[in-house]
């Protein structure tokens, strides 16, 4: 079974509408089907039957309502620059050749190739894009942070200070001289909550109490808005931060880590701290995607083979892993896993 054929139904549980793709010898990657930018859930589920092999998968980004940031360089510092600019997302992929992707809730970006030309970067708010764990000809397209459950909560990209400025010119030019227009650098009305909640997280760790952060929050409300929020919107931002600070789900300001449950935790470090040892190797390197565990794993980790073998049986005796391909089909078929329910939940 292929990528498209397991992975159909994990994205259509969150509204997401995948197509086959083809990746050729020489990159370009192609849809398998026509009609792809407009289909739908059900026939996207039925051309599991005929492309179930398929090992890449696509999806329409404006049906979708996904708007993604397409950094065409490997270079962390690119996309962690892009990121302070259009906002910050819990949805990033890195593809087989190492760039990499951040996913946002689509808000009327259209397609746009290389925006500012010294910037290695395009906004694909229309077209498609290659979704993972979607197999390149350099490898496997990984999600490297977040999971499909945040597909449920993308924030919308900021537009970034160019765009505002575009768009306060863009005001000047069509208002009438009469009119009020919001002060030059302040937000206008549609983006303030997720630009709040940002700002939020952000700053949470400086604070010492409830009221310092609710207090701060307070006054980005009044400086950065054109319109401030109501009061009680702005509890309710700050109650947001608060939460996903007290679920250790706060990442502004880090990169890609590894999110493990307590109970594994618990269960492993001290009493199996080989098995817990692989399993975080495992989440790292092959989240959403499935893994062999074959001699050549174990020689690219310094373990032995029966080292290996028994850190594996622990993580199956948990169902932190389970095998969906017993292999033994020849020397080249080894036993294939995935992560359990454990793991993911």
């Amino acid at each position: 079974m292929g990528a498209f054929a397991e992975w159909q139904p994990r994205y259509a549980e969150h509204g997401i509408a995948t197509f086959p793709v083809v990746i050729l010898e020489d990159g370009r990657k192609t849809p398998a089907v026509k009609g792809y930018l407009r289909l739908g859930a059900k026939y996207s589920s039925q051309l599991t039957l005929k492309f179930g092999e398929h090992d890449a998968i696509g999806l329409a980004c404006h049906r979708n309502k996904i708007t993604v940031l397409d950094v065409d360089t490997p270079d962390e510092r690119v996309l962690a620059d892009a990121l302070d600019k259009h906002g910050h997302t819990p949805f990033i992929v890195r593809s087989g050749s190492g760039n990499w992707q951040a996913w946002y809730r689509n808000n009327g970006e259209g397609r746009r190739i290389r925006p500012h030309p010294h910037l290695p970067i395009d906004i694909l708010g229309d077209g498609y894009v290659v979704a993972p764990p979607s197999r390149g000809r350099k490898g496997r397209y990984e999600l490297v942070q977040g999971s499909l459950a945040d597909l449920d909560l993308l924030p919308t990209m900021l537009r970034g200070k160019q765009a505002a400025n575009d768009v306060s010119r863009e005001t000047e030019r069509t208002e009438p001289t009469q009119s009020v227009k919001p002060p030059k650098g302040k937000l206008k009305e549609g983006s303030r909550n997720d630009e709040l909640w940002r700002h939020c997280m952000k700053i949470i760790r400086g604070c010492a109490t409830v009221e310092e952060l609710m207090g701060k929050a307070m006054d980005h409300n009044r400086e950065a808005f054109y319109e401030p929020l109501p009061d009680a919107e702005v509890l309710k931002v700050v109650a947001s931060a608060m939460a996903y600070e007290r679920d250790g789900k706060n990442w502004f300001g880090h990169g890609a880590r590894v999110v493990m449950n307590h109970s594994i935790v618990d269960d492993l470090a001290a009493s199996e701290p080989r098995a817990f040892a692989l399993l975080s190797l495992l989440m790292r390197h092959h989240w959403a995607r499935p893994f062999k565990l074959t001699k050549a794993y174990a020689a690219s980790i310094g373990w032995a083979v029966n080292t290996l073998r028994d850190a594996r049986d622990v993580l199956l005796k948990l169902e932190l892993i389970v095998c969906i391909h017993e292999g033994g089909k020849g020397p080249n078929d080894p036993p294939e896993y995935q992560f359990g329910k454990g793991v993911k939940n």
